[in-house]
């Protein structure tokens, strides 16, 4: 996976930072998971604080536009961003047999 940052716009007043990145990939687009723990290698920050918002991807082909939100602080995430799609980025627990 190739990531290539097309925009970043600082947002002091909430503790984040907005990027752009194009993706190019192979195969069947990546998890979230997946793109949220290369982006952060990318802009160096921690893979907990980063929240991807938007993958759009077009039909066939392997390049995808993603949206994510690189924030400073896990309060100000958890406070500013949507419960479900910060539950969407934490990894899924095993389940437990009974």
């Amino acid at each position: 996976m190739d990531l290539q940052i097309l925009k970043e716009r600082d947002t002091p007043l909430l503790s984040r930072k907005r990027y752009t990145f194009e993706m190019v990939f192979s195969g069947a687009t990546p998890s979230r998971l997946v793109i949220r723990d290369e982006i952060a290698k990318k802009v160096k920050s921690e893979p907990v604080l980063t929240i991807i918002k938007h993958v759009y991807n077009k039909y066939g082909s392997e390049k995808a536009k993603v949206i994510a939100h690189v924030y400073s602080k896990k309060e100000d995430m958890e406070r500013l961003e949507d419960k479900v799609l910060v539950d969407k980025h934490k990894k899924p627990e095993p389940k437990k047999e009974e």
